[in-house]
């Protein structure tokens, strides 16, 4: 994926993304439903280097959780999820970016499986694995982050 502009829905959050995401995936978590307004949140995994924000001025950024806790930043017109980061160990930070966000022809890919399922609000009727509880959500996105990057050789 080359070098694209990205916002919130309303426009007064833009950032710029470099290469292509790492994974996709839904989650079902409370924290999601609420930030979203959404049943699920559709999200990208990229490594955060990979994210530039136009200006941070323009965004509120919150922890909803004790860490490791993703830093999620909303748009402070709108209040839509712009980006979220999260720190796993020193130089090693991964963001988070919502489907809605990217322009409507970028080739993301399909989304992997469905996290925090136990949450949910209504059933999803696919054939995405979902996974419930903490532990297990988030070992899964864990595996499929590293099986992706290893393939990809995106870490570097």
């Amino acid at each position: 994926m080359r070098e694209q502009t990205a916002s919130c829905p309303c426009g007064q959050s833009t950032f710029v993304v470099c290469g292509s995401p790492v994974a996709r995936f839904y989650c079902h978590c409370t924290i999601c439903q609420s930030v979203y307004g959404l049943p699920r949140a559709d999200v990208t995994v990229l490594w955060a280097k990979n994210v530039k924000l136009s200006s941070q001025r323009s965004l509120r950024f919150k922890k909803h959780r004790s860490p490791p806790a993703l830093r999620r930043g909303v748009c402070e017109a709108c209040g839509h999820p712009v980006v979220g980061f999260l720190t796993l160990a020193p130089f090693v930070e991964l963001a988070f970016v919502p489907a809605q966000n990217y322009p409507p022809s970028s080739p993301l890919p399909a989304p992997s499986l469905h996290i925090f399922y136990g949450s949910r609000v209504a059933d999803v009727d696919d054939a995405l694995p979902k996974l419930n509880g903490y532990w297990p959500s988030q070992i899964a996105t864990t595996q499929l982050i590293l099986s992706r990057t290893l393939r990809s050789g995106a870490a570097t």
